[in-house]
């Protein structure tokens, strides 16, 4: 074992360590980091506004500083965009990350030279629990393989506007450059479609041990590498074919679990480990993937962020409550909000966590409050809708490769509303009413609400299922200019975008069109 591989196990096994003891009793970090952020902000318009200087405490902070969404905050954040200095940071923001826009338009994201920071530490912890158990893998050995946004941003007035993913790669740290592929005339390019092959090209002779990316984008390129290496005359029906040397991948930004069978055979070796990191643009990596064989993650409770967490359904009432992490009950789903070193303040980032232990604290990423289906009172999470698609997938064995759910609100040919699944499928499409059947089933064995609606009849049919064209998602986003980096296919269809997806459907799948498979029957007990 190298030196290098040798001392980053050594030092991973006590920064792991550190991690769970801190994730274990969160309340010192996380109010050392938000006097930290605190005294920083004094000097800032905002915390003259906001009264900073009286704020000791979280409970000072929580009467002091109100919840905001991005409508709230956007003020602050174009001001300094516009070049003023001290507005909600101290000194001037130069970059800021334009968000991946799955539910909105897009957001202007301040990413102070603190932040960048702190994802600099952030991304070296996503590897910890990696490095601590698996040093015979030699992974800092070999070539490490990130795929994000372009790392070309524009000029905006004074302000550098660009992906989130190719800020960070901008200004990674010296050793990781020098071990990244593609390298940064590949992570330049701006056209995805053009960035995986390049991207293919020039990594397939490459050593590497470690692969990062959102899911369905790294799966797009897998698939292209390994069409590439098969033209050259290869043998490559899984990626540790061409790279034998291939021990991690690490994801996030998306749940992982309707992808975890496709890449399980991509991968080809079952030593491969698969580690998700959850993170955002607002303030880098939140929370961390410490245990293989189990999917939740510990929050990262000693960089630049301090959390909060807010009951799903207080979010938007006038007094909502706000626990700091060490509040947080075992099985409950919260709002995150976030306070962190580039002037984001209680901001709601629009995502949902459930706990599922507090010592460690443990989160899942559960989907976004805008991924929510409730238009019937039915309250299906982002998270319930995965684990229907994987249940039901896993049942009938067959593969979905991507997804998302409407509202079918009562018309004249349907006396009560539904949901429309469109389910593009990789390989055979299986028999739509017993997929449907399965989908149903296994939202209401994890949803009393929408069990409710559906076996007391009060208004809410069963699933409609249809089976949209191999590429159809990602061909719907190209056309909508959200093509890789951290764009994800928004599972939840507001009635404008499922307009907008259908129309690019070949025309026999629009609403009311033979694909659409009607399935009313109540679920089986849950």
């Amino acid at each position: 074992m190298s030196i290098v591989s040798s001392l980053a196990h050594r030092l991973a096994v006590r920064r792991l360590a550190r991690m769970r003891a801190r994730a274990a009793d969160p309340a010192p970090q996380q109010a050392r980091v938000l006097a930290r952020l605190v005294r920083a902000g004094r000097r800032t318009a905002f915390g003259r506004e906001h009264g900073f200087d009286r704020v000791a405490t979280h409970a000072d902070f929580v009467r002091a500083v109100p919840l905001r969404d991005y409508a709230g905050m956007a003020p602050w954040w174009q001001r300094a965009k516009a070049g003023e200095r001290d507005v909600a940071w101290p000194g001037a923001i130069r970059c800021f990350a334009i968000s991946s826009g799955t539910t909105s338009g897009e957001k202007y994201l301040p990413v102070s030279p603190a932040t960048i920071r702190s994802a600099r530490g952030g991304a070296l912890d996503a590897v910890v629990p990696f490095l601590a158990a698996r040093p015979e893998a030699r992974l800092l050995d070999g070539k490490l393989l990130f795929l994000g946004g372009s790392t070309t941003l524009r000029e905006e007035g004074g302000a550098l506007v660009g992906d989130m993913t190719g800020i960070l790669t901008r200004h990674a740290a010296g050793f990781a450059r020098r071990r990244h592929v593609p390298g940064a005339a590949v992570a330049a390019i701006g056209a995805w479609d053009e960035k995986i092959a390049r991207a293919a090209e020039v990594c397939l002779d490459a050593d590497v041990r470690m692969i990062g990316g959102v899911p369905s984008w790294i799966l797009a390129f897998a698939e292209t590498l390994l069409a590439h290496a098969r033209a050259r005359g290869r043998r490559a029906e899984t990626l540790t074919d061409v790279w034998p040397g291939l021990a991690l991948y690490v994801h996030g930004g998306m749940a992982f679990a309707p992808y975890r069978r496709r890449f399980r055979e991509l991968l080809g070796r079952d030593d491969v480990w698969c580690l998700d990191g959850y993170s955002a643009s607002e303030g880098g990596l939140y929370a961390v993937q410490d245990r293989r064989d189990e999917p939740d993650m510990l929050p990262v409770v000693d960089r630049g962020v301090f959390f909060e967490l807010v009951p799903v359904a207080e979010v938007g009432s006038a007094a909502p409550t706000r626990l700091a992490l060490h509040e947080a009950a075992p099985g409950a789903e919260y709002a995150v909000a976030v306070t962190t070193d580039s002037g984001a303040w209680a901001y709601l980032v629009g995502d949902v966590v459930r706990v599922t232990s507090v010592r460690p604290l443990r989160v899942l990423f559960a989907g976004r409050i805008a991924h929510t289906l409730n238009a019937f009172g039915e309250h299906v999470s982002g998270g319930e809708l995965d684990r229907a698609v994987l249940g039901a997938g896993e049942a009938m064995d067959v593969r979905v490769r991507e997804y998302a759910v409407a509202a079918r609100f009562p018309d004249a040919a349907h006396t009560t509303g539904g949901h429309v699944w469109y389910v593009e499928f990789d390989g055979a499409v299986p028999d739509l009413t017993v997929f449907g059947r399965a989908l149903d089933r296994r939202v209401a064995a994890g949803n009393e609400d929408y069990a409710a609606h559906r076996a007391r009849d009060f208004g809410l049919d069963g699933p409609e299922v249809r089976a949209v064209p191999a590429g159809a998602f990602h061909a719907w986003m190209r056309l909508r200019g959200k093509v890789g980096g951290q764009h994800k296919v928004p599972r939840v269809l507001a009635p404008a975008l499922e307009g907008d997806f259908v129309a690019t459907l070949p025309s026999a799948r629009r609403p009311g069109g033979a694909t659409i498979v009607p399935f009313a029957e109540p679920p089986r007990s849950a």
